[in-house]
């Protein structure tokens, strides 16, 4: 192929929107300075060439074709560039069997600590999610069964949700899948820092709502760490370090089958009509069941064990004598709950601020969201009474 058609051949496919006319007067400006090169040679050098193409008025898409045009005629080997070192990576993602990677996830709500998990992930949909202390939650989104492990009691909850709406089961695999599907070239090029001792290059992609900050080692190509930040939740950011691709993970760490000594608690869970009602009742099983009459300090659904628990044994709960079938009634209302928020798309915009809050304190929003097609909002208050308001009186 000529080197003619190698330049237009890599123009079309650089990542900027442009007309049919823009295209042929930047490739025209380009081949000007090509064969300006092949004719002289021995008397134009690299920065002549480059002010050649800045003169351009189209800046961007001059700089892109430089970059193009030098790697064709000697003077930089594109195949090492900063942009086919991020195309391999997202390759990388795109083909990977296996993935592992640890993810640190941050919220703006007071009280609510960062969270640490250890995740791995296999095709076709196992999922294994690991907290300190050794909580863990196993998915299979294939069968739509879940398990999930409380080492301190030696109990398990085996989950099997019906009627999971597509919705819902994505939220699981979100980070995972974000990942997996970033676009084959970034929006922006950050160039490289020092991070822990080593240079990385970094690259900004905006996809379907996320901004995504990609650091890679381009000595390795190895993915170093990913920034995800949700763009209408500010505050709700996820770190992820410690990649690996296609490690060998044995099936029996994604087992439904708990472990020796365990017990067990089945939820059989129908999610097909979750609404605001199941959330509004979450809220008051949990004020009714805590001494001080206080709502959940946390809507994280894996950090929620770890917190339940902690309370428990400071003796926060005062639940009394239940039967075996109000408890079941329980977990399934508390698990709704928990789902009708988990599944809510990051453009409703949801907070939670009841941590400390009594029930009954009607002045104050513990829960809002804007529901899909509403130009309002859905505030809920400390008594459990619910409002419409506009977006310029929510709280700060």
């Amino acid at each position: 192929m000529r080197p003619a058609e190698n330049i237009e051949k890599l123009i079309k496919r650089l990542r900027y929107k442009t007309s049919d006319e823009t295209h042929d007067r930047v490739f025209d400006n380009v081949m000007q300075a090509l064969d300006k090169k092949q004719e002289h040679k021995s008397g134009v050098t690299t920065p002549e060439l480059w002010r050649t193409i800045m003169n351009n008025k189209m800046i961007k898409l001059a700089t892109a074709a430089a970059i193009i045009i030098a790697a064709l005629i000697g003077f930089h080997a594109f195949s090492g560039s900063a942009g086919t070192v991020y195309a391999d990576v997202v390759e990388q993602l795109q083909k990977a069997r296996t993935l592992i990677y640890t993810v640190t996830s941050t919220t703006p709500v007071e009280g609510i600590p960062a969270t640490e998990i250890e995740v791995a992930f296999k095709e076709p949909g196992f999922m294994r999610m690991t907290m300190p202390g050794g909580y863990a939650t196993v998915m299979d989104w294939t069968t739509g069964k879940g398990l999930s492990l409380i080492p301190p009691r030696n109990q398990y909850i085996e989950m099997e949700f019906d009627n999971m709406p597509n919705d819902a089961a994505q939220s699981q695999f979100d980070a995972i899948e974000r990942l997996r599907t970033l676009p084959d070239r970034a929006d922006e090029d950050l160039g490289e820092q020092i991070m822990d001792g080593r240079t990385v290059h970094g690259f900004r992609v905006n996809e379907g709502g996320t901004t995504n900050t990609v650091w890679i080692d381009p000595k390795t190509r190895e993915l170093v760490l990913v920034e995800m930040e949700l763009d209408n939740a500010p505050g709700i950011s996820a770190t992820m370090t410690d990649f690996q691709f296609n490690v060998e993970l044995e099936d029996k760490l994604f087992s439904l089958t708990p472990p020796d000594g365990y017990t067990r608690m089945d939820i059989q869970l129908d999610v097909s009509a979750l609404g605001e009602e199941d959330l509004i009742e979450y809220l008051r099983l949990w004020s009714s069941w805590t001494k001080d009459h206080t709502f959940p300090p946390t809507f994280h659904p894996v950090e929620m064990q770890k917190v339940a628990m902690e309370m428990e044994q400071e003796g926060k709960f005062e639940i009394g004598e239940t039967s075996k079938e109000d408890r079941m009634q329980h977990a399934v209302k508390t698990a709704r709950g928990m789902v009708f928020v988990t599944s809510l798309p990051p453009e409703s915009d949801w907070h939670y601020a009841g941590e400390n809050v009594k029930f009954g304190d009607a002045d104050t929003p513990i829960f809002w969201y804007q529901p899909e097609g509403s130009e309002t909002y859905r505030v809920i208050y400390g008594d459990l009474s619910v409002k419409d308001v506009a977006p310029e009186n929510l709280p700060e």
